[in-house]
């Protein structure tokens, strides 16, 4: 049996615990770290680990891979080539800031003549070209080409970009060398910068004969600037479709 004093004794102990408890629980739910989208754990909307959900990255199952309609190898000269491929990002959503990619050229017997690296940006819901020029090849025939985006492409959320440019054909000439005319214009009353612009040349068989690529720095809003396209030598005919393309990178507009 405990006397009163040992019983006093105790409560004051177990009083002093309960306090510092109180006191402690409090300072740990004031000072506990905040569930982030970085710190390694699925601890608030997320739908995966610091993906999906408020995190700006995609969970992967939420990903659909990028759609590479065709690739085409466009001889220039003996023993260059230039490359043109469309692809499309079939996801309303989701953007990759920098996405790595190789082009591959093979001869007949599938041998692999050269390979090219680049970098470019995946808007979200876009149908783009990706555009490489003067890869040697010595004196081999290309036979195929191949694009292979990296596989650890990292998405984010985006917006897709608003149709704030526009691109007119004006004239093409094919001899003594083709020269393609067109006018871009910012159909905006606010400046747009490092606006990319592609354009393909196929015959009537929709089968790409020419491409080519260039850049603008800056357009003013509702300015209009006309490009000249070249290539060395003529085409084997006229082209029967000239399919144009612009690209503002979304991730760009979103910091600004």
């Amino acid at each position: 049996m405990f006397t009163w004093a040992r019983k006093r004794q105790l409560y004051y102990i177990l009083g002093v615990l309960v306090f510092f408890a109180v006191i402690g629980l409090i300072l740990f739910l004031i000072y506990r770290p905040r569930p982030t989208c970085f710190d390694g754990k699925q601890n608030q909307t997320e739908t995966g680990i610091d993906c999906g959900g408020s995190c700006a990255l995609a969970c992967a199952p939420d990903v659909l891979p990028l759609k590479i309609y065709w690739v085409r190898p466009l001889k220039v000269t003996a023993g260059w080539y230039d490359v043109v491929a469309l692809v499309e990002n079939q996801n309303i959503n989701f953007g990759v800031r920098n996405a790595p990619y190789t082009i591959y050229l093979y001869d007949k017997n599938h041998a692999l003549l050269t390979k090219q690296t680049g970098e470019t940006f995946v808007n979200s819901a876009e149908k783009f070209v990706v555009f490489a020029s003067r890869l040697n090849t010595g004196s081999s025939l290309v036979d195929q080409a191949f694009l292979e985006f990296g596989n650890k492409l990292i998405w984010e959320k985006t917006k897709p970009v608003p149709k704030v440019v526009n691109i007119e054909r004006h004239s093409f000439t094919n001899t003594p060398r083709p020269q393609l005319q067109i006018t871009v214009t910012n159909t905006t009353l606010d400046p747009i910068s490092n606006v990319r612009v592609s354009t393909v040349l196929s015959d009537s068989n929709n089968s790409a004969e020419a491409a080519s690529a260039t850049f603008i720095d800056k357009l003013n809003g509702q300015e209009a600037q006309d490009l000249f396209l070249t290539w060395p030598t003529p085409l084997p005919a006229d082209p029967a479709f000239f399919d144009l393309y612009w690209r503002l990178n979304s991730f760009e507009l979103s910091a600004h």
